[in-house]
């Protein structure tokens, strides 16, 4: 039962750190974004082939690079290049591209990466994959093994992500992010550039996300392109709606719900005879039922993203998020 719990806990804390990427993106810059979770991939392609040794595969099967850094400079490899990926998507999709059309857009270029990964077998082994990928502190005596040490590591990472984002919120960048989100032509009245502030928040979102697919492959030892479609971002779009857009308390307590309550909650639903997809397919089902019941009973999710007010003349309430000129004059 204690590896049982470990595991639905590590789950449950690594996919709310992809979504907190997602949280940056759509939260944030309100950027409909359907590539996140092939970003958190290639974060944790990265990472394997960093911390792997080299290859010794019988041909054609093998891998990349195998340098076998530290966990640390191998995790942190993984987080460059998902920004440098994302910077180069976000410069060319962000210029011209919006909602439905950035989405289409997003969603091609991750079937176009799963394709191409998938079939360019020297790259990272090809459908195949990558496996014996090295779990940091996994030979420890006591929970090693069963990856509660990991676990631990999980969590930690998951509050640095957590205070970074909550101070980016309430930053100048926040304040400006939210408002090219709410309208960007207004925005852009107020001389901000929209065009940089939501590239900013796609490679800050692909940068957390890269953190999150690094500590996946570490959790799982193994990786392939079978384990990420758009599917799984499409999930994590149900966390955030349920849990609340905006909120970051929100996207994880909702990724929790989605990813760890009802993942297991469905595992007991009988199987259909001759159908053994049924539990799989009703998964989805009550995921969908519980959005349109989130989006018809509470719009904003369970958890609200918050507003603060201005009270009135000599409160001491935070002046809501409204936009700032970019010299930092008071607005009135």
């Amino acid at each position: 039962m204690t590896i049982y719990l470990i595991s639905l806990a590590t789950t449950g804390v690594v996919f709310a750190i992809i979504a907190l990427g997602l949280h940056v993106r759509w939260g944030l810059a309100g950027e409909f974004d359907l590539s996140l979770f092939a970003i958190a991939a290639i974060g944790g392609y990265v990472y394997a082939v960093l911390a792997l040794p080299p290859a010794h595969l019988p041909p054609p099967a093998t891998y990349i690079l195998g340098l076998k850094l530290p966990f640390l400079v191998s995790l942190a490899g993984a987080i460059i290049v998902s920004g440098l990926l994302s910077a180069m998507i976000g410069a060319v999709a962000l210029r011209k591209l919006r909602d439905d059309y950035f989405g289409i857009t997003t969603v091609a270029t991750a079937l176009i990466l799963a394709l191409f990964i998938g079939q360019y077998i020297p790259l990272f082994d090809g459908y195949a994959g990558l496996g014996g990928i090295p779990q940091p502190l996994a030979n420890l005596p006591g929970w090693g093994a069963n990856g509660g040490y990991f676990l631990g590591v999980c969590v930690v990472a998951l509050i640095v992500v957590y205070f970074i984002l909550e101070r980016l919120n309430v930053s100048p960048f926040g304040r400006a992010l939210r408002s090219v989100r709410e309208d960007d032509v207004a925005s852009q009245a107020f001389g901000r550039n929209a065009y940089a502030l939501k590239l900013k928040a796609y490679v800050l979102g692909g940068c957390v996300a890269g953190l999150g697919g690094a500590l996946l492959a570490a959790y799982l030892t193994a990786f392939n392109s079978y384990a990420w479609t758009p599917t799984e971002t499409f999930l994590l779009y149900a966390a955030i709606f349920v849990g609340g857009t905006g909120n970051i308390r929100g996207a994880i307590l909702g990724t929790f719900f989605v990813e760890v309550v009802i993942q297991e909650a469905t595992r007991y639903i009988p199987a259909v005879a001759g159908n053994s997809n049924f539990p799989d397919a009703a998964r989805l089902v009550v995921i969908g039922l519980l959005i349109v019941a989130v989006l018809w009973l509470r719009p904003r999710g369970l958890f609200p993203e918050p507003r603060a007010r201005d009270k009135g003349p000599g409160s001491t309430a935070e002046v809501a998020t409204t936009a700032v000129p970019t010299n930092g004059a008071p607005h009135d």
